[in-house]
């Protein structure tokens, strides 16, 4: 593994994410926080969760956007879908934006296999190298 700086604070990590161990610790604690108070209090508005909780907006996005939480109804008109901005209750997009997506992603896909399987490479797919420091 390599050295990374975390993204959060700054200091050197080997771990796989982009924040280091203690802010990922951090992290868990304030989503554990935000999910108590909102299993308390459902109908709180995002502005209300922030500030009886010390966590910030963007953070509390962040987590409806990752899909670890739902919008409540405090909060039902906050969070919109990314394409088409109709109200969605977590995540990126709505159901019907996130299948046009995946079409879109596998349209792409199956032209980088064609585009592969059109110069003489017979198997399909993308390719990676395999035999990587063996001697011939």
């Amino acid at each position: 593994m390599e050295l990374k700086n975390c993204k959060k604070c700054g200091r050197l990590h080997n771990g796989t994410g982009k924040i280091c161990s203690e802010c990922l610790k951090k992290e868990e604690e304030k989503f554990n926080l935000v999910k108590s108070y909102l299993k308390e209090y459902p109908d709180s508005s995002l502005i209300k969760v922030s500030d009886e909780t010390g966590v910030t907006v963007a953070e509390i996005e962040r987590f409806l956007r990752e899909g670890r939480l739902q919008v409540t109804t405090g909060m039902s008109d906050f969070l919109k879908c990314m394409k088409c901005g109709s109200p969605i209750t977590t995540g990126r997009y709505c159901p019907e934006c996130e299948k046009k997506v995946m079409n879109d992603v596998k349209t792409v896909y199956r032209s980088v296999v064609s585009a592969n399987n059109d110069d003489g490479n017979k198997k399909g797919g993308p390719k990676m190298h395999t035999k990587f420091g063996e001697r011939k």
